[in-house]
């Protein structure tokens, strides 16, 4: 026997009265819970936007300051463009955390005023408190695509290209500085990346046979460009070093000689030459830059097989962002689960509540922790996105059994 007063499972089944099968889905008690769920969202958001804004404001206001009196442009209105990308921003991180948290607070306080009991009376079934989270998780998931897809990778190159912030600071276009190394057509190259929309490589050397080990030469270069050919290269102010004609380089054994035995000479000197090189510029357009960052059309340019330079993360990131539509409704299906464990009727239990909170941010904890392992190659880009989801639902059930069990 249940005592008066005590939880229901959210998703539980069984016989209903006739009277309490047709109340409305999507009546006044529907519509009132759903707002509720949207409102204790909003909130829980809002609060994490204001830490945030404080913590960021403090570390770049000056910055975001002098960059308006160099652009000539108002102070207050640039601070409110740079606040307005850093919230979508934001909220592209912490959303589903504020679906949890939001639908888990609102449920404990429709528990604590025995609104659950009220409804419930008045024909109200768990079935139905479960279609309005999965309206909820539809209005929110489709939120979270759009912010994951197309409106954070916005903001942030928005404030590259502003040089606002951190981000204006690492993502600028511009001269990386240091050289960097790629592996690439059987040969290793080592050049400045300068990134831009029409990315362009300084102080090139390209070591031609080297990945098989057997250097034949190399080529050193003061530019390179895209050529109009796809997959080739533009080089400028080329010099060609290479072994002299006929000369042995083998040893008694057959094997290569060691590098520090190969003499290489200059051979040939070209004002211009164009050489097959497999990068895609959109690799050096946005070089130094994590993928769930990028627009959505180079990220599948990225994604093609014809990139040789492909990393995890750029699958990753496109798994990521078709399983950002069910993230938030997963969360917040595991805050209303978990909500009603915690206590019934007016009994408040405030160590079983801290518990289980704990426990849904450690599933979120998971969530970060999957989506790593996912960009460094540790799990597939499928199996990282949707693992967070998966353990979430898990997490449902276990509760839903747990409300099961007779009081």
């Amino acid at each position: 026997m249940r005592a008066p007063g005590s939880a229901l499972p959210l998703f539980a089944s069984g016989a209903l009265p006739a009277a309490r099968r047709r109340t409305p889905v999507f009546g006044l008690i529907g519509r009132r819970i759903l707002a509720t769920h949207l409102k204790a969202a909003a909130l829980v958001m809002t609060m994490f936007l204001i830490v945030a804004f404080a913590i960021d404001l403090a570390q770049t206001l000056d910055g975001v300051l002098a960059r308006a009196d160099e652009l000539g442009r108002s102070r207050v209105l640039l601070v409110a463009t740079y606040l307005g990308y850093r919230a979508v921003d934001i909220a592209t991180r912490l959303f589903p955390v504020a679906c949890f948290i939001g639908v888990f607070a609102a449920e404990l306080m429709r528990l604590f005023n025995r609104e659950t009991t009220v409804i419930a009376a008045a024909g109200w079934s768990p079935r139905q408190t479960l279609l309005v989270v999965c309206l909820f998780a539809l209005v929110t998931g489709a939120l979270q695509f759009s912010l994951e897809r197309w409106w954070r990778p916005a903001a942030v190159f928005a404030q590259a290209e502003l040089q606002l912030g951190g981000y204006g600071r690492r993502f600028a276009d511009g001269d990386l500085g240091e050289p960097s190394w790629f592996v690439v057509n059987g040969a290793v190259l080592k050049a400045r990346v300068i990134r831009s929309a029409a990315p362009e490589l300084a102080d090139v050397e390209l070591y031609r046979g080297v990945v098989a080990g057997d250097l034949r030469d190399v080529i050193v270069a003061r530019h390179g460009v895209p050529a109009d050919r796809p997959g080739f290269w533009r080089f400028t102010d080329v010099d060609l070093w290479a072994r002299l004609p006929g000369e042995d380089q083998s040893r008694r054994d057959g094997a290569p000689p060691a590098y520090a035995q190969t003499s290489l000479y200059l051979i040939s000197q070209y004002p211009s030459l164009e050489l097959r090189l497999d990068i895609v510029p959109e690799v050096l357009s946005f070089y130094d830059i994590a993928a769930f960052y990028l627009p959505q059309a180079p990220l599948e340019v990225l994604a093609r097989d014809t990139n040789p330079l492909k990393g995890p993360d750029v699958d990753a990131a496109l798994w990521r962002r078709w399983a950002a539509f069910f993230l938030p409704g997963a969360y917040a299906l595991l805050g209303a689960s978990l909500a009603p464990v915690a206590g019934a009727g007016r009994v408040v239990a405030p160590l079983r509540i801290l518990v289980l909170a704990l426990a849904g941010y450690l599933a979120l904890v998971a969530t970060k922790v999957s989506w790593a392992m996912g960009e460094i190659g540790v799990l597939s880009g499928f199996t990282s996105s949707w693992l967070s989801i998966v353990l979430a639902l898990v997490g449902v059930l276990v509760a839903q059994r747990m409300l099961s069990r007779p009081h």
